[in-house]
């Protein structure tokens, strides 16, 4: 593959899953604010988006842990691309353990269909915000080619 097909594969990957996260999150912030179009959402769509989020953190914590492998029941989210983990792993250098233990906490809180906290939302906030930038950073590349 081409050097702009790598890069045009890796952008479509990373907005795949930017996409799906930032869809899940806004669902949750909605309901979390109890904002007016909260009304209108199932507590199916609301399930399906902590799964979503749960199974993606647990991605991330792996792949900050030793680049491992998705499970098979994650097979059905985008990939975390590499690039997003090295951007974390920089941004987070001085504090990755106690990083990996907030996502992990997230992520079980998630799972257990516990309240989320405004500190929690503002963790999956800066998740999204990271992989906004490497999406755009993928742009860019794709653009100057």
């Amino acid at each position: 593959m081409s050097g702009i097909g790598i890069i045009s594969q890796e952008y479509k990957n990373t907005a795949s899953l930017f996409k799906t996260l930032n869809e899940s999150i806004i669902l949750l912030k909605k309901h979390h604010f109890q904002l007016k179009s909260a009304a209108n959402i199932t507590t199916t769509e609301i399930s399906d988006a902590r799964e979503k989020l749960a199974n993606i953190l647990g991605q991330v914590v792996a792949q900050l842990n030793e680049n491992n492998l998705p499970e098979d029941s994650e097979q059905y989210l985008p990939q975390v691309p590499p690039f997003f983990i090295k951007r974390l792993q920089e941004q987070h250098k001085g504090n990755i353990d106690w990083y990996k233990d907030d996502l992990e906490e997230v992520q079980q809180i998630l799972n257990d269909g516990q309240q989320l906290t405004d500190e929690f939302i503002n963790r999956l906030d800066e998740l999204c915000e990271q992989l906004d930038a490497e999406t755009t950073r993928l742009y860019r590349k794709l653009r100057r080619r």
